[in-house]
C-alpha cells in the first residue's frame, strides 16, 4: 500500500509540476490568440467599409502582408515542431478547439458582409491557415515569457555527501547545496534520481577507501564542473528517469525509467541528479518500483563478477553444483544465493537468528544457523559434503576456513574488496603510481583495474533475471530525503540484511528553475 501511495503520488506531483503549467499556460495563449484575431478582423473590416482615395489596392496589400505572414509561420512551426511535441503536447487540443470557433466567426462575417474583397479574403482562409496564425503567436508569446522570467539553470542540488575520511556516520551529511552537474557529455546521461541505496562500500569510502584513485579520477571526470576534494556525494547504485542524453548515447533516450551503479572511485549517485557514464545505465526492471530497483544494481554486479567472472558459473555450468555462501546476512549473499537457485545449483548458507526468515524466503536448500558470536565454523559445517564453490561474503578473516570446505578443484571466491595498494603507497610508490594512473585515465578514461566490473549487458542480464521471477530485492528500510543522515547512521552500524534506500521527492529538473 506505501508503494502504490508513493507512485500514485509521484505521478501527481508529477502532473503538478510538468504538464499542469503547460495546460494553464496554452489556456491563456489560446484565448489571448482568439482575442489578436477577433479585434485584427474587426480592424481590417473596419477599414474595408472606409472610403479609399488611392495607394495599393486593399487586397494587394492583405495578400503580401499574409504571405508573409504565413512564410514566418512555416518556418516557426518547422523549428519549434518537436519542442512542441514533448512540452506542448496538450496545446493541440486547445488549437483544434481555438480553429472551430475562428472558422465559425468567420462563416458568420461572410454571411453578413457583401463586399467582394472581403468574401474572397475568407474563403482564402482555410484551418491551416488559422492553424499557423494561432502557432506563430502562441511561440512567439512562449519565447518572451521564458526571456522575461530570467530563468536560470539548476545550479545547486540536495544531495548525500561524505565531507572528510573520519568515517561513518560522523563524516556523512546532507546538504541542499552540492553543485548540480554543469554540463552533459557526449558519453554520458543525466538522470533525475528518484531513489538510491548506501551500500557497505558508502560506509568503507568515508573511512578513505580507494580516495588516490578517486582523486586522480575526478581530476579527469568533473561531474560538477570543477575539481571537489570534498563534499563528494555518495551511493553506488540508483533508479530514475533520464533527462538528458550525450550525443553519442544510442541504447537510451530521455524519458527511460533506468537503474544504474557506480565504482567506488566514481562520483556518487545519492543527489537529486546524477551524471552517470552511458555504459553503467540500462533500462530498470519493468517489473519493479524506483525503490525495489535501486537496491540491485551495484549489489548485483559484484555477485554477478564473482560467480561469472571468476568463478565461470552461469546457467549452463551451474546445474548440480554444490555453493557454500558463507554468508546471507548481506546484501550480496541474498543476491548471490538467488541466482545460483535459478542457475540450478544447490545452496548451503550460514545465516544468524536475525537472517532466518529471510533466507527461508528465498528458498535455501541447507541453512547454517550461528549465533553471530565466537562461531565454530568446522564444527558447524563438519557434517556437510564438500563443496565446489566457496562464496565468502564477510572477508578474510574467513578465507582459510573457507578453503577446508572445498572439493577437489573447488573454488573460494570473495565478494570483499581489498582496500587498493595505492592507499598504502609511500612518497616515491605514490608518485610513480600517480604517474602511471594519469596515462591510463587519458587513454583509458572509464577503466581502473581492481574495481567491479559494471557494464550494461550486466544489467539487462539482472533485468531479465528479475523480468521472470528469478531474482527479486531484499529491502532493509526505506528512508525519505529528509532522513537520509539518519540513513547513514543505520548503515554505518552494519547489521541490516537487505538494502537501505533513500527515496528521492524530486523537484522540475528540466534545466530550468522556475518556468512556469
Amino acid at each position: 500500500m506505501d508503494r502504490l501511495t508513493f507512485q500514485i503520488s509521484e505521478r501527481v506531483d508529477y502532473l503538478q509540476h510538468t504538464i499542469s503549467p503547460y495546460i494553464e499556460s496554452s489556456t491563456r495563449f489560446a484565448r489571448n490568440a482568439l482575442s489578436y484575431v477577433t479585434n485584427q478582423s474587426n480592424l481590417a473590416f473596419s477599414n474595408l467599409l472606409e472610403p479609399r482615395d488611392g495607394g495599393i489596392p486593399f487586397h494587394t496589400w492583405i495578400s503580401w502582408q499574409w504571405s508573409w505572414f504565413v512564410g514566418n509561420c512555416r518556418s516557426c512551426i518547422n523549428s519549434f515542431q518537436q519542442s512542441l511535441a514533448v512540452h506542448y503536447s496538450d496545446l493541440g487540443h486547445s488549437f483544434e478547439n481555438v480553429v472551430i470557433i475562428v472558422q465559425q466567426k468567420c462563416s458568420q462575417l461572410q454571411t453578413v458582409l457583401s463586399y467582394q474583397i472581403v468574401q474572397k479574403l475568407l474563403s482564402a482562409v482555410d484551418q491551416s491557415h488559422i492553424y499557423f496564425l494561432l502557432s506563430g503567436v502562441t511561440i512567439g508569446f512562449i519565447i518572451g515569457i521564458q526571456i522575461k522570467q530570467n530563468v536560470k539553470p539548476l545550479t545547486h542540488m540536495r544531495a548525500l555527501v561524505c565531507n572528510s575520511y573520519a568515517g561513518a556516520p560522523e563524516s556523512i551529511a546532507m546538504i541542499d547545496d552540492m553543485v548540480a552537474p554543469s554540463s552533459c557529455g557526449t558519453e554520458d546521461v543525466l538522470v533525475q534520481v528518484k531513489a538510491t541505496s548506501i551500500d557497505p562500500m558508502d560506509i568503507k569510502i568515508t573511512f578513505g577507501y580507494g580516495r588516490v584513485i578517486r582523486n586522480h579520477y575526478h581530476h579527469y571526470h568533473k561531474p560538477h564542473g570543477k575539481m571537489l576534494l570534498f563534499p563528494f556525494v555518495l551511493g553506488r547504485e540508483c533508479s530514475g528517469r533520464i533527462v538528458e542524453i550525450g550525443s553519442k548515447v544510442q541504447h537510451l533516450d530521455v524519458g527511460d525509467e533506468v537503474y544504474a551503479a557506480v565504482p567506488y572511485y566514481a562520483c556518487g549517485t545519492a543527489s537529486e541528479c546524477a551524471l552517470i557514464p552511458a555504459q553503467w545505465v540500462a533500462k530498470k526492471p519493468r517489473k519493479l518500483s524506483y525503490e525495489a530497483a535501486a537496491s540491485l544494481p551495484y549489489s548485483a554486479s559484484v555477485v554477478w563478477n564473482a560467480l561469472v567472472h571468476q568463478a565461470s558459473f552461469n546457467e549452463l555450468t551451474t546445474p548440480g553444483k554444490r555453493v557454500l555462501i558463507h554468508s546471507v546476512d548481506n546484501p550480496v549473499g541474498c543476491i548471490a544465493a538467488q541466482l545460483v537457485k535459478a542457475w540450478g545449483g544447490h545452496v548451503t548458507a550460514t545465516v544468524s537468528s536475525r537472517g532466518m526468515i529471510t533466507a527461508q524466503q528465498l528458498g535455501i536448500d541447507d541453512l547454517i544457523l550461528h549465533d553471530g558470536q565466537h562461531v565454530d565454523f568446522d564444527t558447524l559445517l563438519s557434517s556437510c559434503s564438500k563443496f565446489d564453490l566457496v562464496l565468502n561474503t564477510v572477508g578474510s578473516i574467513l578465507h582459510d576456513s573457507c578453503r577446508s570446505f572445498c572439493c577437489d578443484g573447488g573454488l573460494v571466491v570473495s565478494t570483499v574488496a581489498s582496500p587498493p595498494a595505492s592507499d598504502k603507497y609511500g612518497l616515491i610508490y605514490g608518485s610513480l603510481y600517480s604517474v602511471w594512473l594519469r596515462i591510463r585515465l587519458t587513454f583509458l578514461k572509464d577503466s581502473i583495474c581492481g574495481s567491479t566490473v559494471i557494464s550494461k549487458s550486466i544489467l539487462d542480464e539482472i533485468s531479465n533475471l528479475v523480468n521472470k521471477g528469478q531474482l527479486q530485492p531484499v529491502i532493509e528500510r526505506v528512508f525519505e530525503i529528509d532522513q537520509a543522515e539518519q540513513a547513514g547512521q543505520y548503515a554505518a552500524k552494519g547489521d541490516h540484511i537487505g538494502k537501505i534506500i533513500i527515496r528521492f521527492r524530486n523537484r522540475p529538473l528540466n534545466r530550468m528553475e522556475g518556468l512556469a
